[in-house]
This record gives C-alpha cells, structure tokens and sequence, in this order.
C-alpha cells in the first residue's frame, strides 16, 4: 500500500477549503440582521387610554352600590300567581272552548271524536269522557275542586257565567 492510498473511515470528510464554514456564518449573519431589523420595524403595543382607569373604577363603584344598597328601581316586584278564582275562571274558560271544539268536530263529521287531540285541544287538567255515540262530559280540576260539562247542557248557558257566550253570538 502507499501513502496515496490512504486508509480513512468511510465517515471522514475531505477537508474543506473553509468556504462551506463562511458560507453558513453568512447566511447566520444575514438572519440575525433581517430579525433585528423586523423588531425595529415591529410597533410597541399601544398604551391604555386615560379615561379607562376612571371609568372602571366608577363602574366597580356603582355595581357595589347596587349590591348593598339597591334603590327602588332596582328591586322588581314578584309575580304573584294567580288566585283561585282566576284558575276557576280559566279551567272554566278552557272547558268551554273545548266544548265549542268538539261541537264544530261533530257538526263536521257526524260522530264524537275519541280523543281532544282530534279536534286541537291540548289543555293540561281537563279531562274528556265520552258517554255513548253522542253525549260527552269535560271534566276540569282546580286544587281541590272539580268543573264538569255535560254536553247535555246547553253551551251558552254554561259560557254565560264567562261572558263568552255573548261575545260569541255579537260575533267578537
């Protein structure tokens, strides 16, 4: 073997001129100056204005005001519910439409519906029992009292207490 045919590790490198090693110092240099110059160019953020620090504190103020000492405009009244004399009017009210509903259902058809949802009437405590082919009782609860509508009675007897049978026949 000569000295020509030097023996090295696959993994050494020919030694370089020093070319490769200025060219990467460049391209780090050259990178440094665009960041520095991009943070010249960056705007610092913007300060607060004046008038917020008064106005929060104004605000905070208020707010625990009106958690201390509320005014009267402030506190809203409750909503009492209603008395028992108003949920007898309405269940009143409800058996009386739904009669009105099942009439018009029978003059339509000629028979009874099954159901108070044939005829629309989806109404919470009234109750529908139908007696034979062509009489019907509603029956409607309010606490511990019970409304009944038989269809044996006349409908405009039974609204005239509600005031509705003679809106109904003026046509309002």
């Amino acid at each position: 073997m000569s000295h020509q045919d030097e023996v090295r590790p696959y993994r050494a490198r020919d030694v370089g001129s020093g070319q490769e090693t200025a060219d990467t110092l460049a391209e780090v240099l050259k990178h440094a100056a665009q960041r520095d110059e991009a943070a010249r160019k960056k705007r610092p953020p913007r300060p607060q204005p004046r008038w917020m620090l008064p106005l929060g504190i104004n605000l905070g103020v208020f707010a625990v005001y009106l958690l201390v000492a509320p005014p009267s405009w402030v506190v809203m009244n409750p909503i009492e519910p209603p008395g028992a004399e108003a949920q007898l009017h309405g269940v009143r009210t409800a058996l009386y439409l739904a009669a009105g509903r099942i009439e018009s259902y029978r003059l339509e058809n000629g028979r009874l519906p099954e159901r108070l949802e044939e005829v629309g009437v989806v109404t919470d405590g009234v109750e529908y029992v139908m007696h034979g082919a062509g009489r019907y009782q509603l029956v409607g609860f309010v606490d511990d009292r019970t409304i009944v509508y038989d269809s044996t009675q006349s409908l405009n007897e039974f609204g005239a207490d509600l005031g509705l049978a003679a809106r109904a026949a003026q046509g309002g």
